[in-house]
């Protein structure tokens, strides 16, 4: 059943609609009923074009004969890139088996762009975080109608109370382990914390379990991040195993840029760690990432420049997309100085920043340096190997080795239990 698959399953921007979601329950609903000639009535042109009017009872045949009766799915992880919504449905057949189905979607009109079958092997702790440092409590965050199923890691040796972090995901629709290809982020992080004495909260965005509820053509910060964020920051300072006077905000990407914002609304928070904080406008920063990508034509280029200008002048009307998202969006984080909000906290702040990232680039860096400049107790760390997810590689950065299965590097984890263990020791 393979198509064109093209894009990457990251964005720094967007939202998954709903559409995505219902695409993809009514295309497997068909091929499990046996239903193979409406199977192309969900894909576009190309995708027609490209299968057989046999190949998807035969792929899905094939599937069966060698896993079982399909028994259960489920939309393990979203994204969004360039106007497609990227869905990640886990299959359960009746003998055990790691295969997820991937949709690409049209997010105008609704149409399958890309499919294939992949293995999607269950995540896997760190080597830096053994199964016995810590365990694992399932909480929700927020309130209805978004309440958010979220985890708490907890240390297993020692009796508390600890010092605790609540973890913020980047843009997109992104799960509590903040899950990329066969990488998942977050689940590094917390595991890797909390084997060194540390509390973590980590939940899903909202944009993640209920893009199908909200109107994402106004959604704003408040919305996607700030609601929520707040609420998980005083959840954690509730619990009995968390020391109060030691609750702090990381955010990664586009979540460590909000972060100051986050810890200000509620105070007190004792530091700030932001992995990969971005600082330049958002149209600026796509065109720099698809120039160094290197994968679009001058004709492209050319078209997502202009836009680009549109949206970082704005001249973009507001319901107008870009990247995935409203143009009422990114004016709304722009309107956010989180550099002075950070200034305004006067606690301590580690930025950490991965010498091979380019999607957050020195620049971005620099900016932050610059607005925090003559800010007491401030630390900057770069990792020269290490890309925008803080995962070790070699050669020139691209977005495919998002999709090559690895871990949070330990020096990461390392310099964040050192910053929370003692903020104030620049």
């Amino acid at each position: 059943m393979a198509a064109v698959f093209g894009a990457a399953l990251f964005s720094m921007t967007g939202f998954a609609s709903g559409t995505a979601d219902k695409r993809c329950d009514e295309l497997m609903t068909d091929l499990r009923n046996g239903r193979f000639d409406a199977a192309p009535e969900h894909f576009d042109g190309a995708v027609t074009a490209a299968l057989s009017p046999r190949q998807p009872g035969a792929v899905w045949w094939g599937l069966t004969e060698a896993n079982g009766k399909l028994v259960s799915r489920e939309i393990s992880r979203r994204s969004s890139l360039r106007g497609q919504d990227i869905v990640i449905a886990r299959l359960k057949f009746e003998r055990e088996s790691d295969l997820a189905l991937v949709l690409t979607v049209n997010s105008q009109s609704g149409e399958i762009s890309g499919i294939h079958s992949v293995t999607d092997p269950p995540a896997t702790s760190p080597p830096y975080a053994p199964a016995d440092s810590f365990r694992s409590i399932e909480i929700h965050v927020g309130a209805a109608p978004y309440l958010l199923p979220g985890l708490l890691t907890i240390p297993a040796n020692g009796r508390g109370p600890w010092p605790a972090a609540v973890l913020l995901g980047g843009s997109g629709p992104n799960d509590m382990d903040e899950s990329l290809g066969p990488n998942h982020i977050f689940k590094d992080v917390a595991e890797g914390l909390s084997s060194h004495g540390i509390v973590v909260l980590r939940y899903d965005k909202r944009t993640h379990d209920y893009a199908a509820k909200m109107d994402l053509q106004h959604v704003t910060v408040e919305d996607e991040y700030l609601q929520d964020a707040i609420a998980a920051v005083n959840l954690l300072r509730s619990r009995p195993e968390v020391a109060r006077n030691q609750v702090f905000v990381a955010g990664h990407s586009l979540g460590a840029t909000i972060a100051p914002e986050v810890a200000l609304k509620a105070a007190p928070v004792q530091g700030l760690i932001l992995l990969a904080p971005s600082a330049r406008k958002f149209g600026e920063m796509n065109v720099q990432q698809m120039r160094f990508l290197g994968e679009a034509s001058h004709k492209e280029l050319d078209q997502l420049e202009q836009k680009a200008n549109q949206l970082d002048n704005h001249l973009m009307p507001p319901t107008e997309n870009f990247m995935g998202a409203p143009a009422s969006y990114y004016y709304d984080l722009e309107a956010r100085d989180e550099v002075a909000m950070a200034r305004q906290l006067h606690i301590p702040i580690l930025i950490l920043h991965g010498g091979r990232d380019y999607q957050v680039i020195d620049r971005d860096i620099e900016l932050w340096q610059a607005g925090l400049k003559g800010a007491d107790h401030v630390r900057v760390e770069t990792f020269p190997a290490l890309n925008h997810l803080f995962i070790a590689g070699t050669g020139r950065p691209n977005n495919q080795e998002y999709g090559e299965p690895g871990h949070v590097d330990a020096k990461v984890i390392d310099a964040m239990t050192a910053f929370i263990e003692h903020p104030f020791s620049n």
